[in-house]
């Protein structure tokens, strides 16, 4: 049985940080993981995790530290993060035989239903919204930054993306991931996505 639980401990939060820097190659300070709320996923005991994410809502965004102040300052007047400061959603992993397993609906369910009770605010996803997007089948967030940055904490220039979501797509995707592999299995939500794929690049 999976179990899930907020996590605030500092050996907790040392473990979340070595899994996620060892599976992500991305460096990661313990302090952050402190401001932020951050959700494990395990079986037998909250050592043992399987999967987590972390959900910021304070200054200190890790979504934007590549950019420097132009592209930073040009960001936030276009889409009003400097008036409407955003949720940021980091830090996301799954262990790699898990991937494939059906109880990760149940991981995007709580991370839905930990959006949802956030005020009302704009979603931002670092590079790892890719990942959400490919994991929910659906194209939820819109990509509104894109270049080839110097990211300092993976140590080299990377192609670098910051995407914007509501909770509105959120809900809209996670309805489309559940029906889809729950009908189709893996295989046709892999079927799915290709398909998706193969429509985004045909229009």
């Amino acid at each position: 049985m999976i179990k899930t639980k907020i996590i605030t401990t500092d050996n907790l939060l040392e473990l979340f940080q070595k899994n996620y820097v060892d599976l992500a190659k991305n460096q990661v300070g313990l302090d952050y993981f402190k401001q932020a709320k951050v959700r494990i996923f395990y079986r037998e005991s909250e050592e043992k995790m399987l999967a987590g994410f972390c959900i910021n809502s304070r200054a200190i965004y890790r979504t934007f530290l590549p950019l420097n102040a132009e592209q930073l300052q040009t960001l936030c007047q276009t889409h009003h993060f400097d008036k409407t400061p955003p949720h940021e959603i980091s830090c996301l992993w799954i262990e790699p035989a898990s991937r494939h397993s059906s109880w990760v609906i149940y991981f995007f369910l709580r991370m839905m239903i930990d959006m949802l009770k956030l005020r009302s605010a704009p979603l931002i996803f670092g590079t790892h919204g890719k990942n959400v997007n490919n994991y929910f089948a659906y194209p939820l967030p819109e990509v509104i930054f894109y270049d080839q940055l110097f990211v300092a904490t993976k140590g080299g220039v990377c192609d670098f993306w910051i995407r914007k979501g509501s909770r509105m797509q959120i809900l809209k995707g996670f309805v489309v991931l559940v029906v889809v592999r729950l009908l189709g299995g893996y295989r046709g939500l892999a079927k799915f996505r290709l398909r998706q794929e193969k429509d985004k690049s045909n229009s």
